[in-house]
């Protein structure tokens, strides 16, 4: 099988999955890199395997995506609100310090 760096993703009964193995993808130093990709529902898996010139497993990297629940914008009634609060905390603060200057 020849060396490729591209994945092909291939659909199982509930996940797209995908690899390059057994050759992986060549490197500058005579190594290879393994990836693999699961794609589900609520996330995606991926592991790269960076083997060595020898076929030594030098590290390999992990990682993981999650679907997380939407993060709702701020309201422009609370923006506004923010913005009033600022407003009035910096007037109080700047005629706090001209009375202590008077003083």
């Amino acid at each position: 099988m020849p060396t490729s760096c591209n994945l092909e993703l291939l659909w199982e009964p509930t996940d797209y999955i995908g690899n390059n193995s057994p050759n992986g993808c060549p490197t500058s130093s005579a190594g290879k890199v393994i990836s693999s990709i699961t794609i589900f529902q609520n996330g995606i898996d991926s592991l790269d395997k960076i083997f060595g010139a020898n076929d030594n497993l030098l590290f390999a990297t992990p990682i993981e995506f999650r679907r997380v629940n939407s993060i709702p914008e701020p309201s422009f009634t609370l923006g506004i609100l923010a913005l009033g609060v600022w407003g009035t905390s910096k007037t109080i603060s700047s005629k706090h310090k001209q009375k202590l200057i008077l003083k």
